[in-house]
């Protein structure tokens, strides 16, 4: 199933309805959302730091289910923050993954590109100085998703388990997917427009947007 046959399958009010109960507010936690990924885009601490990953950012992605481990965590934050930044200022803000050319993608999403530079920081692969294969940090490709998410949510789609099983994505590369499918056709944005139009919610990426009706249409009662 592709991402356009899953949105088929999606009624306009149910898809709706996905959004409105992903962020209502718990009945149990006052100030506090029933699912706390309703809050990935708000943690921000008072501050807006685009091109570094902050301690704010860090703990958006635990809204997300996923852990950065401390190690990860304190070189991100560290030793690599410099890195960091210097290849997040040459991933664009403000260009929709739907926008990019052949060329574009290729040049900011392909191979040899700072995301996947910084994808592959994140994640540690490849090899240290001495030609041996860098030891992982279990920072695996949904964690790493959701970092650079965060920090680039029109340009870099969340990869979920929940999400790739509802769009049959199997061992597809997601930011090659998601650009292929949005750039076919309007559709999948004009979706996302009615839905954040419905709820209110403009604040949202059309990638979020997507990504959040597709995993509530996919869950288990059991998965928060």
């Amino acid at each position: 199933m592709t991402i356009h046959e899953a949105f088929k399958s999606i009624s306009h009010d149910d898809a709706r309805k996905h959004i409105e109960d992903y962020f209502a507010p718990s009945p149990s936690f006052p100030g506090v959302g029933s699912y706390t990924g309703s809050h990935f885009e708000s943690l921000e601490g008072g501050r807006n730091e685009p091109n570094r990953i902050t301690a704010e950012d860090l703990l958006a992605v635990q809204t997300l289910s996923v852990t950065v481990p401390a190690r990860a965590a304190v070189a991100i934050l560290g030793d690599l923050s410099d890195e960091i930044s210097t290849l997040l200022e040459q991933v664009p803000m403000n260009r929709p993954l739907s926008s990019l050319t052949d060329e574009d993608f290729s040049s900011m999403l392909g191979n040899g590109s700072p995301a996947l530079q910084l994808w592959d920081l994140l994640r540690r692969n490849g090899r240290d100085d001495h030609g041996q294969r860098k030891q992982r940090w279990n920072v695996g490709p949904t964690t790493a998703s959701k970092i650079m998410a965060r920090k680039r949510p029109q340009l870099i789609p969340i990869e979920d388990s929940i999400v790739d099983r509802v769009i049959n994505r199997g061992s597809q590369n997601s930011w090659r997917m998601w650009w292929e499918e949005l750039r076919a056709d309007d559709v999948l944005e004009r979706r996302a427009e009615e839905m954040r139009d419905d709820t209110g919610h403009r604040e949202l990426s059309v990638l979020r947007t997507l990504d959040i009706v597709l995993w509530k249409h996919g869950r288990a009662p059991w998965d928060l």
